[in-house]
């Protein structure tokens, strides 16, 4: 009897086991979600966006672009770390805003090592620009800087979410030239760029891909990168003015929820490289001045997530902008 039984839980583990297998080999069978915790419009957003035409083609699949920036990007962390492990919803982010939140509170709702596996990493995707006004008093960062240090706190910088470079950098460079000026957070690179241009913040922080047509419209000036910008190359990096410091490299990451199936990680993993290999789209990307540097293998994604780790860690709870 013993046997009998111990037969038939043998075969009923074999029977889900092949069922489980043919529904990975089946993925995906319904459309896929990439929550962005970015502003529609910026140099993030508009990445995932072109990716995901791409990608539609090669999943033969419906994917959505989702924009959930409420909680500074925490409840769109917190959603995909949560979310079922099957590859139906992923996240697609700057890799710092993970990062910054381990950082900050790795025991909290969101922690990089312990909820995600990485899928892919777009290393270095742009580099973040310091833009002013083409018509302001502000020429350069040298200019920036001496009013700063006459008028401490009087000038006021648009950034981007807490924890991400486009907040972090004027930390950075606040500690570097030994200056107070007071940041005014926003969604992302678009917001600050509208802002920038209505006059409501002095200066502002951006990724390059989103401040180029501005520049090009003579509208917005490029006063400093953190590095050297393949659209931008006139543009001086903060190390060639005096801060070195001012670099956090940026990188994009797709992230899914830790404990993905072996089959289906695999199907997302190929699918972003065969997109990212397009020729067209691959051109389209470098024209609007995107880094393409796409990482894929296990191995070297696991170390990237651990060197962001320690690079955040350089800075505190209250810096980051996350609270226990």
């Amino acid at each position: 009897m013993k046997v009998k039984s111990l037969a038939a839980i043998g075969l009923l583990i074999s029977v889900l086991s092949t069922t489980l297998y043919a529904q990975d080999k089946g993925f995906p069978s319904r459309p896929v979600e990439i929550i962005v915790p970015s502003s529609p419009g910026g140099g993030v957003d508009l990445f995932f966006r072109l990716l995901a035409e791409e990608l539609v083609k090669v999943m033969k699949a419906q994917v959505n672009v989702v924009n959930q920036t409420a909680g500074a990007g925490a409840i769109a962390a917190e959603k995909v770390a949560g979310a079922r492990k099957d590859g139906y919803m992923v996240l697609g982010t700057l890799l710092s805003m993970p990062a910054a939140m381990t950082v900050a509170n790795p025991k909290g709702q969101v922690n990089l090592s312990r909820d995600y596996q990485p899928l892919a990493v777009l290393h270095g995707y742009a580099a973040v620009i310091m833009l002013g006004r083409a018509d302001a008093e502000f020429k350069s960062l040298k200019d920036v800087v001496a009013h700063a240090q006459k008028k401490p706190g009087g000038l006021i910088v648009g950034i981007g979410p807490v924890g991400t470079s486009l907040a972090l950098e004027v930390e950075l460079l606040r500690r570097a030239a030994k200056i107070d000026i007071t940041s005014l957070p926003f969604a992302g690179s678009a917001q600050t760029i509208t802002n920038l241009l209505g006059g409501h913040v002095n200066f502002a922080m951006a990724s390059d891909v989103a401040a180029l047509p501005h520049i090009k419209a003579g509208k917005l000036a490029g006063l400093a990168v953190d590095v050297e910008s393949a659209v931008l190359p006139d543009v001086p990096t903060f190390a060639k003015l005096g801060y070195p410091q001012v670099n956090l490299l940026a990188s994009l990451a797709f992230l899914a929820p830790k404990g993905l199936p072996e089959t289906v990680a695999k199907t997302w993993t190929d699918s972003i490289r065969r997109a990212v290999q397009e020729p067209k789209l691959r051109e389209s990307l470098i024209a609007k001045g995107y880094n393409i540097d796409l990482r894929t293998a296990a191995g070297e994604l696991d170390k990237l997530l651990k060197e962001e780790i320690e690079k955040y860690s350089r800075f505190s709870a209250d810096e980051l902008g996350w609270k226990g």
